[in-house]
Formats: structure tokens, C-alpha cells, sequence
């Protein structure tokens, strides 16, 4: 087996526990801050000082940067200086977390330091979030390492872990699969994902302390503050939800659609079906699908001579891809004591009849007027007969 097929099986049994808390909390991070916390989740321990220290080696650097030579120090340097693409950086991951029943607010930045020496990337989270990352005993979330890092667009991240969270809570209270619907406010949406940023202005933090937030309130701070990415809901539609939805779907056990709840014309929220694939099942489709290329290769270097691709799997199918059978079939063919002239048909009528269990070479039979004659139930023939003579 190769190398990369190895690879790929590792990653493919590995997953990693997250907090529902630090899941669903608001705030900003970038794709591959949520990489790098799957990855280093693999391999944690906890300093003296009380904080998480996540190494992550340099062949899963290599792995996640899709890099399979040169040096992994240029990824290192864009991941941690802003300056150098002026873009986020792992850095600029916070969150902030909600306790409406005990009137408590926490914001923290996740990231607090970074150290990559002899190819191996250290981080070190913010010792008030040890408890939320490791030895976690409930209210948390299982998520597959392996579509974690398949998925390129931050917000189809944030969205994976939202609702894996929320489906495995539902299923936990409902004990029934689903599929289940998730609603939520546009505004608040926008906090989750983190196109709206809670920290980005003291006004909006002031309002979402609140009980009860006013989320159009918000929505217009967030436009005064310069946050006004994805204002329009054809807009945020376009260039976000239906690229999630389309690489959630193709990428990762979900199974999701949405649609815009309204309120007369305008849409104020965003209700997401979602249901988990059957995996197992996908996979044996898969390897049936494997299976039945392999054969048809077998039979097209039997029999290259007599038929075209096409005609091979036509055969095939007519055998529900029994070797045996076809194998017999056209041995029968072979044999036969006459020249057969449409050799396809042949072979379809003797796979369909087994002729190959008649004596060899013998002819199937034929048909004809007499043979294909069906006797009508309670016909009187002697009726018919005198009828005719008197004509």
C-alpha cells in the first residue's frame, strides 16, 4: 500500500472531542486556527502554568498545508505575522462565551502563544479554557479529524461543528435519528460564524450581555462599526450558505439543506435540515462500485476478442455481474455448433436461460408460430371449427 493510501487511513479513524461551549460560542478565527486545534487535539498535554500545549508535528504540518517538500517555515510565519499577507492570523481566534442564568460574559482569545523549532509547531491556549478543552466528560461534541481538514472555507468549519452539536444533542433528548431543523436569528448566525465580530465595538458586546439581545440593533452597529460583509441576504446566501452547504454535503457525514424563515418580505432567520449519512452503507456502495470494475476489467481480457466495452458491461449487467455465469455463457458461444450471428444477443438469451447446463453444442430451442402459441382458457374449438366450415 502506498504511503499517502497509509496517510489517509490514520486520519481517516481519528477524531477529537470539543466543548459544546467553545463550539457554539461567538466570536472570529480563521480555517486553519480549527485545523490546528483538530490536529493538536491529537497530541495535548498541560504546562505548569495550567495552560494546553498542543504539538503538532511536522508531518502533519505537511499534510494540512498540502505540502510534500520545502521548507514549512513561509506557512509558519503567515499563520502567526499579519503583516505578511494582511490577513488573520491564528492570533486573532477569540470567542466569547454567554451565562444568561448566572448574568456572566467571558471573552478570551483562544491562542496565546506560538513556538515552531526543528519543524514542529507548538501552541499554547489560554489557561481559562484548560477546563474546556481537555478531560472533558460531558457536553461535548465527537468530530472526525479527517473532514475537519477536508473542508477549506472557515464558515463550512464553524457551521460542521455547530450542527454536529446541535444533531447530537437532539438525538441524545429525542433518542430517534434524524433528520432534525435548526433555527437560527440572521444576525445571530452571523455572530456564530464570525462575520459579525462580538468584540469589534463595545456596543455591540453591551447588547448581546443583555437577555435579550436585539439583534436588529446589532445588525445596525455592526453596518456603523465597518462590519457590513454579507448585508444582503442574496448576498450571504450566494457566497456563503450555499458554498457550505455544497462542500458539508460532499465532504463530511452531514446531510444539510436550509431555507430563509421570513417575515413578510424580509428574511430575519435561517432554518437548517440536517440529517447524518449512512456511512457504512455509502462505503459499501463504494466498494460494490469498486468491485464491479475490477470484474469488468476480468471480463473484457476474456473476452476483447468478440465484443467492445460497452457490449462487456451490457452483459455483465444482464448477469448481475455473476462471472460464473458469463463465464460459462461464453463458453457455451465458443462451442456452439453453428455460427452465431449476433453474438450479444446470444449471450444474453443463454445467460438468461442457462443453455450451458444443456448438452454441449446443443442448439437452444427455437421459436416459432406453433411453439409461441398460447391456448386460450375455455375456447371452444369445435365451435370455431364448424364456424369456419360453413365459410
Amino acid at each position: 500500500m502506498k504511503k499517502d493510501n497509509k496517510d489517509q487511513l490514520i486520519i481517516a479513524n481519528k477524531s477529537y472531542k470539543k466543548s459544546n461551549e467553545l463550539i457554539n460560542a461567538m466570536g472570529k478565527g480563521t480555517a486553519l486556527s480549527q485545523k490546528l486545534f483538530a490536529i493538536g487535539m491529537q497530541h495535548i498535554q498541560i504546562d505548569p502554568t495550567k495552560n494546553v500545549v498542543a504539538t503538532i508535528y511536522g508531518a502533519d504540518l505537511r499534510k494540512m498545508f498540502n505540502s510534500n517538500s520545502g521548507s514549512l517555515y513561509e506557512h509558519i510565519e503567515e499563520l502567526c505575522d499579519p503583516q505578511v499577507h494582511d490577513r488573520s492570523t491564528i492570533f486573532d481566534w477569540s470567542i466569547m462565551m454567554k451565562d444568561k442564568e448566572n448574568g456572566r460574559i467571558e471573552v478570551h482569545q483562544v491562542v496565546t502563544d506560538a513556538e515552531f523549532k526543528n519543524g514542529t509547531l507548538k501552541l499554547r491556549y489560554n489557561n481559562s479554557l484548560t477546563d474546556k478543552i481537555v478531560n472533558l466528560q460531558k457536553d461535548y461534541t465527537v468530530l472526525s479529524l479527517a473532514e475537519t481538514i477536508s473542508l477549506k472555507s472557515v464558515y463550512s468549519l464553524r457551521l460542521y461543528e455547530m450542527l454536529n452539536s446541535a444533531y447530537d444533542y437532539q438525538k441524545a433528548v429525542t433518542k430517534k435519528p434524524g433528520p432534525y431543523a435548526f433555527e437560527y436569528m440572521l444576525t445571530e448566525l452571523k455572530l456564530e460564524l464570525g462575520i459579525i465580530n462580538s468584540g469589534g465595538a463595545k456596543e455591540i458586546k453591551s447588547e448581546l450581555e443583555k437577555e435579550y439581545p436585539d439583534y436588529d440593533r446589532i445588525e445596525e452597529l455592526a453596518e456603523k462599526s465597518g462590519q457590513n460583509k454579507y448585508k444582503e441576504y442574496k448576498i450571504f446566501n450566494r457566497n456563503v450558505l450555499c458554498r457550505v452547504k455544497e462542500e458539508l454535503n460532499s465532504k463530511t457525514s452531514l446531510k444539510v439543506d436550509y431555507e430563509p424563515i421570513k417575515a413578510g418580505r424580509k428574511t430575519v432567520g435561517i432554518r437548517f435540515y440536517v440529517e447524518k449519512k449512512d456511512i457504512a452503507r455509502e462505503k459499501a456502495e463504494k466498494s460494490t462500485e469498486i468491485n464491479k470494475e475490477e470484474i469488468l476489467d476480468e471480463l473484457m481480457d476474456l473476452m476483447h476478442s468478440d465484443f467492445r466495452f460497452k457490449e462487456v458491461r451490457e452483459i455483465a449487467e444482464a448477469a448481475d455481474y455473476d462471472v460464473e455465469r458469463i463465464e460459462k455463457s461464453y463458453e457455451y458461444m465458443n462451442n456452439y455448433s453453428s455460427t452465431v450471428d449476433v453474438p450479444i444477443a446470444f449471450m444474453k438469451d443463454c445467460i438468461k436461460n442457462e443453455y450451458y447446463n444443456n448438452k454441449q453444442g446443443q442448439k437452444p430451442p427455437k421459436k416459432n408460430s406453433f411453439n409461441n402459441f398460447e391456448q386460450r382458457q375455455g375456447e371452444d374449438f369445435e365451435e370455431l371449427e364448424r364456424r369456419l366450415l360453413e365459410n
